[in-house]
């Protein structure tokens, strides 16, 4: 059993208990149920991050099936204990209060399960807790078969949970359902737990609680969930989609109500750690993971895969792949290009057709259009790279830097085995294979490249003497 980590004390009443220990065998899965994802983060996730904007800064999670799993998807910012054998939640809550060395004012019980739950209704439930010995969440269901019904008293009170199996024809007709979703007053669960009695089948549930607090006279409320979709738990496949499609549903109309264009929400998948400027707009077929930040007025998609990559304003990006990259302002990005990790593209950069970067530095301006690769690189600005343009970095060992000055011009096909150096102005020609370094303003042609004379460089960026070059016998340029 392990202890948790700075345990509440007595200015700091809150603790949260998230029930992870089951076998979940209905997902047929060989990972913790609790682990599969919904918007692109597991389940587990989003259950935690409610607890955490609740302002419940000490979790403990109770593991059992697949622990291992679970403790290494959670980290270290929670406390753990061990249930084995798992004998229901009741059970695995004794686990949880019997490894504290101080009891809290209050005892949030959460369900791994739950991922479409919201910070907001964890802080209803809390502020209600005040004079209860429970405060449970409720729902209302259209269909609640399956689910224990919630008998209230006249003064709105809980005065039962009737389970279903045990319900009349009257209480099955009632909407309002039990989540398994509870704040107990601490020291009145800490008394009371010990008391469970053992189910016919072995277990030993939460919900008997509510029937002693109720014969005690302690007073149990239940709160309803403004969205009852909040309630709903994890089970199988058909629910896991179903949780994923609820809660990107409530992604979209969150950043559409902050000024976004989501054009078709159902087709559009968001994580819940994007941040999306005002003005943009996200085409059909995008996917939008990790901590992705897009600028304002920018247009995404369809059809773009953007993990982890922040992009500034007014970009473009059309069915492409950003990974783990920065881009900066009035960039255009696609159709068919693909950023790989660390890459850093410049202001007002356009990169085309099937264009590839890694761990490359693209200065302002930089024009690669199509067909090219760059690796390990700097990229001055201004530089045009030419059609079939390749970084050779790798030399089967090791990876090698290219370094490209300003106002350099790439011919179409040029290999530059790395490392090498071009400087600013510099120019290549079409199939030029360079191996040693290109001065500033020189020319470099065949292969290997061979330097040919200094190009001229007009005030513009552009070449002053190309046509001359070509009519003296020089290597023509690539487009």
């Amino acid at each position: 059993m392990d202890e948790i980590p700075e345990q509440p004390s007595e200015d700091d009443d809150i603790l949260a208990v998230v029930l992870a220990a089951g076998m979940g065998t209905r997902m047929r899965s060989e990972l913790h149920k609790s682990l599969h994802r919904v918007a692109g983060d597991p389940i587990l996730f989003h259950v935690l991050d409610a607890a955490s904007n609740a302002g419940i800064a000490h979790i403990l999670l109770v593991v059992g099936h697949k622990a291992d799993q679970v403790r290494q998807a959670a980290g270290t910012g929670v406390g753990y204990v061990l249930q084995e054998p798992q004998l229901g939640t009741g059970h695995a809550l004794l686990q949880a209060v019997a490894s504290l060395s101080l009891i809290p004012r209050r005892l949030v019980v959460l369900s791994a399960d739950t991922p479409l739950l919201t910070a907001d209704t964890l802080r209803e439930m809390i502020e209600a807790s005040s004079g209860a010995a429970i405060v449970l969440l409720s729902a209302h269901l259209p269909d609640p078969t399956g689910y224990g019904r919630i008998v209230r008293k006249q003064d709105g009170a809980v005065a039962a949970i009737v389970e279903e199996a045990d319900a009349d024809a009257g209480t099955r007709a009632m909407k309002e359902i039990n989540s398994g979703i509870y704040c107990f007053d601490g020291p009145w669960l800490a008394a009371n737990l010990g008391g469970l009695k053992k189910s016919p089948t072995g277990e030993y549930y939460l919900t008997d609680l509510v029937a002693m607090a109720v014969l005690q006279g302690e007073v149990v409320r239940a709160v309803p969930a403004g969205d009852p979709a909040e309630v709903l738990g994890v089970n199988d496949r058909v629910q896991l989609a179903e949780a994923d499609r609820a809660l990107r549903a409530r992604l979209c109309a969150s950043w559409m109500g902050r000024g976004v264009t989501i054009v078709d929400p159902a087709a559009t998948y968001l994580g819940k750690d994007v941040v999306i400027g005002p003005d943009s707009v996200i085409y059909p077929g995008c996917h939008l993971r990790g901590r992705t930040v897009i600028g304002e007025g920018c247009e995404i998609g369809p059809n773009s895969i953007i993990e982890d990559t922040t992009l500034g304003d007014r970009c473009v990006v059309v069915s492409s792949m950003l990974e783990k990259s920065k881009v900066a302002d009035q960039v255009s990005i696609g159709p068919f290009s693909h950023l790989r990790p660390g890459a850093v593209i410049g202001p007002s950069v356009r990169l085309g057709n099937f264009a590839e970067v890694k761990n490359s530095t693209l200065g302002e301006g930089v024009q690669m259009h199509h067909f090219s690769y760059i690796g390990d690189a700097e990229l001055g600005a201004r530089t045009n790279v030419g059609a079939g343009t390749v970084t050779c970095n790798f030399d089967g060992k090791r990876k090698h830097r290219t370094i490209v000055g300003k106002d350099v011009f790439l011919g179409s096909d040029t290999m530059l085995r790395a490392p090498v150096e071009l400087g600013d102005g510099a120019a290549t020609g079409a199939g030029a294979v360079v191996t040693k370094n290109v001065p500033a303003g020189m020319l470099a042609v065949g292969m290997p490249a061979r330097l040919r004379r200094a190009r001229a460089v007009s005030k513009e960026g552009g070449d002053a003497e190309v046509e001359k070059a070509d009519s003296s016998g020089g290597e023509r340029f690539g487009g």
